[in-house]
């Protein structure tokens, strides 16, 4: 997982707000086969391990954290990504909370 090409983002925008001026500069990006030139919304610290997969495998979908991106015209952070709301979260789905579980020991 990481950030997608433009090809993945056209996969659902094709049929999505098509007439936005966003999503048609998207769409440019995607024909010309060019990267988007992207601006990061979500940075957790390096000390932190985040696994994209890992959330998937036990059910996370997108929108769990990044919101209907499908349905943005520009896309915004969605939910906490602090510690207290990845805490929050974990308790909520029951998964663990041990603080060796996201904070990476090697880096200490």
């Amino acid at each position: 997982m990481g950030i997608p090409a433009a090809s993945v983002c056209m996969n659902c925008h094709r049929a999505i707000k098509t007439d936005s001026l966003a999503i048609q500069k998207v769409a440019e990006f995607a024909k010309e086969k060019k990267d988007i030139p992207w601006v990061r919304v979500y940075r957790v610290p390096d000390y932190v391990f985040f696994n994209h997969r890992e959330h998937v495998e036990q059910g996370a979908t997108c929108k769990d954290c990044h919101g209907d991106v499908a349905q943005m015209d520009v896309v915004v952070k969605a939910s906490d990504i602090s510690m207290g709301g990845c805490m929050s979260c974990h308790r909520a789905k029951k998964a663990s909370v041990s603080c060796t579980y996201c904070h990476d020991q090697r880096s200490q």
